[in-house]
């Protein structure tokens, strides 16, 4: 049937043809629709954030920001004592992660672990201890803690345990706030009146890592979309290590206050963060923040972020849960972490950064896709098996979220391993004997 035919056919099978429209039922989900793609936005600009965190991470284990020497990894004695040693040289080959197939790992060219020799250079043999924390988000999940922050946040209602705590209308027609059953306890804020005239606008392009470091301003790929970043705040005695206590009344200025301002209302510690900012919508004044979480000096994976306009909160998300102490474990040298790259019990996650050249996929020479299929090899020729040979050079101290089976998420030593052209691979740092296999 031509095109005409099919459309006509379609329109007569409608149920609801020849009905009258519902203009208050279709306005209603009109807002509810925008209110989820304004979300979809948001959630879509978090995982920018995330990439720009991965990007910092990297830069800074690449530059030494925090301070610490090639084979050297010190905190402070209260939290961790990794002590240097008698540089090693150990080389080891990594196996395939399972969940990576093999067109993923060609693609970072050995990045993910698959066919990739480890070598550690230089690195310190000395193991050590390190702190352990652990978020308590039973703590904090209950109906009082939702009253408790819909008063911070101006939401009106009664919480409803609804999938978690849930306050404020469900039709767009007010502020809402969700509280997550999650072991951080996650909060989901938004005021829909602040969102006006953000429909027919486009989101900003994403912070540079500069930025994200809290280096100098610096201006997107469009004209109109300028980023600007917040120093992080400083350690005490005026140190130049980035530190989860800052001296009082040194909260950031502009959208970045504003964040801080909400997270001490609620009861969180403001000063356990690293702040930056961008435009959020290009053409709109709403600015994003993000407040990388800091415990002990080390980020941790989470963050709180905030879409502010003229000084008020337009959306907000991050952990409520309080992080605890879980004490001092031992923990292996550098160059042990080395080796459990190539561990299955371990293995280890690529820290992504932009700013660093990804090996690229070999091409063979002189094919398109229009040429017909390579003859095979000779008989007997060896087979091809390219290996990529990783040499690391530097491991930082970081920590790495783990969750365990009963739900809990735990925050547990680890070691950032670089190799010479930045490329960075976390793997957990806590000894064998203290691990329950």
């Amino acid at each position: 049937m031509d095109e005409d035919e099919a459309v006509a056919r379609v329109r007569g099978a409608d149920p609801a043809a020849g009905a009258e429209p519902d203009g208050e039922r279709l306005a209603a989900l009109t807002s509810e629709r925008r209110a989820d793609e304004l979300a979809a936005r948001r959630g879509r600009r978090g995982a920018r954030w995330a990439a720009v965190a991965a990007v910092a991470a990297g830069a800074l284990v690449v530059g030494g920001g925090a301070g610490f020497g090639v084979g050297r990894a010190t905190q402070d004695p209260a939290t961790s004592t990794l002590d240097a040693g008698a540089p090693a040289e150990r080389s080891v080959a990594a196996g395939a992660p399972e969940s990576m197939s093999s067109a993923d790992t060609s693609l970072a060219g050995g990045y993910g672990g698959e066919r990739t020799t480890f070598t550690a250079a230089g690195l310190s043999d000395a193991g050590g201890t390190a702190t352990a924390w652990a978020f308590d988000g039973a703590a904090v999940f209950s109906e009082e803690t939702a009253a408790r922050v819909a008063e911070v946040l101006g939401v009106e209602g009664e919480p409803r345990l609804e999938g978690g705590w849930n306050v404020g209308p469900v039709d767009g027609s007010g502020p809402t706030l969700s509280i997550g059953p999650d072991a951080a306890v996650t909060v989901y804020y938004s005021d829909p009146a602040l969102y006006a005239g953000l429909e027919d606008v486009a989101p900003a392009e994403p912070m540079d890592e500069g930025a994200a470091e809290g280096g100098d301003a610096a201006s997107g790929g469009d004209g109109d979309v300028g980023t600007s970043a917040v120093e992080p705040l400083p350690a005490p005695g005026g140190g130049d290590e980035p530190s989860a206590v800052a001296p009082e009344g040194s909260a950031p200025d502009g959208a970045a206050g504003a964040l801080y301002e909400t997270l001490a209302a609620l009861g969180l510690d403001p000063e356990a963060a690293e702040y930056a900012e961008q435009d959020a919508w290009a053409g709109h004044p709403a600015t994003s923040v993000v407040a990388h979480h800091v415990v002990a000096g080390l980020r941790t994976g989470h963050s709180w972020y905030a879409d502010v306009v003229d000084g008020e909160v337009m959306s907000l998300s991050g952990p409520l849960a309080p992080v605890v102490d879980l004490g001092a474990y031992d923990v292996v040298s550098p160059a042990a972490a080395v080796e459990r790259l190539a561990d299955p019990r371990f293995g280890g996650s690529p820290v992504w950064s932009e700013d660093v050249a990804i090996m690229p996929v070999p091409e063979p020479d002189g094919r398109s896709w229009d040429d017909p299929p390579a003859p095979p090899p000779a008989a007997g020729a060896p087979v091809p098996w390219p290996v990529t040979d990783v040499t690391i050079t530097t491991a930082e101290p970081s920590l790495t979220e783990h969750w365990t089976d009963g739900g809990s998420s735990l925050l547990l030593p680890a070691y950032d391993l670089s190799d010479a052209e930045g490329r960075t691979w976390r793997v957990l740092a806590v000894a064998d004997h203290e691990l329950a296999f």
